[in-house]
């Protein structure tokens, strides 16, 4: 009896393991590799008063995604700034630290795309063209990161800037649908921008 309770036991877990691994394949690009998108045109540049930056999010916007927003979900990109002071044999100083969200939303009744921006105007951006709404989402332009004041001449800074979709605007159900989270859970790599004052 012993016998036959493990020879089923080897059965089973073999079968288990041939499954496992026919279905791996299968599953674990769409459902939970993350899409790589990228940060372009980055450009840091100064005022007489404030550090500004520019840039924008490439590769977010898939058939699926904007399906989805087409439908009703919106969607909301989290832009994070990190500035450092760099130090010798010592860890770099954070000298600012910059987090934004921008949101897109698609009415149907009124068919028109909302941007909130919140960086920039309590005013939503409000368009009928999809294409300027994710444009407008996916952008950052003419951003003040810290004021020139709080730099020290001669010093040298790093500042690193990422994107992501910020996912806590998906309803609670989708969270469970694994083909649509690998549509829409992306993240940019961290970009590395050094600079002498």
């Amino acid at each position: 009896m012993r016998q036959k309770r493990a020879s089923l036991s080897k059965i089973f877990i073999n079968t288990l393991i041939s499954t496992l691994l026919l279905v791996q394949p299968f599953i674990a690009p769409a459902a939970f590799a993350k899409r790589r998108c990228s940060l372009e045109n980055i450009v840091i540049t100064r005022t007489r008063d404030n550090l500004i930056g520019y840039f924008n999010v490439t590769g977010a916007f898939t058939e699926k995604m904007s399906e989805a927003i087409l439908k009703g979900v919106p969607a909301s990109f989290a832009f994070f700034i990190l500035v450092y002071r760099k130090q010798d044999g010592w860890f770099d100083k954070k000298v600012a630290e910059v987090n934004l969200t921008a949101t897109l939303k698609y009415n149907s009744l009124k068919q028109d795309f909302t941007v909130l921006r919140p960086w920039k105007t309590d005013k939503p951006f409000t368009t009928t063209s999809f294409e300027q709404a994710k444009e407008m989402a996916s952008t950052i332009y003419n951003l003040k990161i810290i004021p020139i004041s709080e730099l020290e001449k001669g010093e040298q800074y790093k500042i690193l800037i990422k994107a992501e979709m910020n996912k806590a605007t998906l309803p609670l159900y989708l969270h469970y649908v694994f083909f649509f989270i690998s549509y829409w859970d992306f993240e940019t790599d961290w970009y590395e921008i050094n600079m002498l004052y």
